[in-house]
């Protein structure tokens, strides 16, 4: 099990080979979702919706609280509020119907997100056309949509496919009994299992890094916001796509801008800051398109240097 290297991004198939690509090609947007077209894939960006609360303490285990307002700042955002986005990303391949990632779910409609759903109606899709769901990784932003209100799946047709890393370490009984009662972790840990307890008896299957897993996305393994995290390469002919999920979390803009710093919930800090600036580098060298979770809505643009960090510039 790898995670990720040049080889696999630029190199490792021609199915995921950047030398040549050529830039996406925008269709249409709506208050909900956006869709562009990558090569003869369609892609479409949907919002799960915005978390807002107010900023009370920073965000960032490396920052101070001051330091992180200066950062929002920095990007003409308020210094006393945090507004998190949340974008599932529907992959459209000739007969094939593919979601990655599937929001908070509706026990967070309140909040403000759980939104994917109808979204996804909005877009023109009935959640039971879908017949692969494809999870990066396990915090609940990511697979709490999994489920509907009353526990049943919400993607009745559909196969899971979730990362065997991150597959291994969440549902470990030794790893959970380390978490601290009380804490974030554990209560992550209680929540997987009440997702994929819903589900069981479903088509779930374990993927491994640098594999097509579905026709046109390759896995590529971007560990330390968990253990398993995943990024993918959307592909076809020249044309590529980068969907990086949590490379940066929370508030995108401000982790992009400062690579080194550690976000709340990465698990281990070190390792997701070399991961981000790893894969940043290469974004940046090939002027690769991407998206991201949770930068701003649509949240599909370019990584660009700048200093001794980066930039998000939309497209």
């Amino acid at each position: 099990m790898t995670s990720l290297t040049r080889r696999h991004v630029l190199g490792g198939t021609a199915a995921i080979a950047l030398s040549g690509h050529k830039a996406f090609a925008q269709t249409q947007e709506q208050p909900g979702f956006r869709a562009l077209k990558v090569g003869d894939i369609e892609v479409i960006v949907l919002s799960d919706g915005t978390r807002r609360s107010k900023l009370t303490a920073s965000p960032s285990r490396s920052a101070s609280l001051e330091q992180f307002q200066d950062a929002l700042a920095a990007e003409s955002l308020p210094r006393d509020e945090i507004a998190t986005s949340f974008q599932p990303v529907l992959v459209k391949n000739g007969s094939r119907t593919i979601l990655i990632d599937t929001g908070n779910g509706p026990r967070t409609l309140e909040a403000g997100t759980g939104r994917t759903a109808a979204n996804l109606v909005a877009a023109g899709v009935d959640p039971k056309q879908i017949d692969t769901v494809i999870i990066s990784h396990f915090h609940g932003d990511h697979i709490g949509g999994l489920v509907l209100a009353d526990g049943a799946s919400a993607f009745p047709n559909a196969a899971i496919k979730v990362p065997l890393n991150e597959w291994d370490y969440w549902l470990d009984d030794v790893n959970m009994n380390k978490a601290a009662d009380g804490s974030n972790l554990q209560n992550a840990h209680a929540n997987v299992r009440r997702v994929f307890n819903a589900i069981v008896g479903k088509n779930l299957a374990k993927y491994e890094w640098g594999k097509e897993i579905a026709p046109g996305i390759t896995a590529i393994g971007t560990p330390g916001h968990t253990p398993g995290h995943t990024s993918f390469v959307i592909a076809s002919g020249d044309s590529k796509l980068l969907v990086q999920a949590d490379v940066t979390s929370g508030i995108g803009l401000v982790f992009v801008r400062n690579p080194n710093w550690f976000a709340g919930g990465d698990m281990d800090g070190p390792m997701a800051v070399a991961t981000r600036r790893k894969l940043y580098d290469m974004l940046a060298a090939e002027r690769m398109p991407t998206t991201a979770y949770h930068l701003p809505f649509p949240a599909v643009g370019h990584i660009e240097r700048s200093g001794s960090g980066y930039r998000f510039t939309p497209a």
